[in-house]
């Protein structure tokens, strides 16, 4: 088994889906092994899931008091 189908163990390709990371691979003049490493690594470094996080703990931080209160009953 190559390096490549370890790193995408997690993640069970079919035939068809593992040709088809074959060919993205030769297109992007890499190895599969490469391309796999590249596209887990981009993924993991992701910004829109940088920002996502940052808003999770964002939003845990806030309390009560930071929250507009309206006194309409009155």
């Amino acid at each position: 088994m190559d390096i490549a189908l370890c790193l995408l163990a997690p993640a069970p390709l079919t035939a068809d889906q593992y040709a088809q990371v074959q060919r993205a691979a030769a297109a992007a003049g890499q190895s599969v092994e490469e391309f796999a490493r590249e596209a887990i690594l981009d993924a993991a470094a992701d910004p829109f899931l940088a920002a996502l996080e940052q808003a999770v703990d964002t939003v845990a931080a806030r309390t009560a008091a930071d929250k507009v209160q309206h006194d309409y009953a009155g």
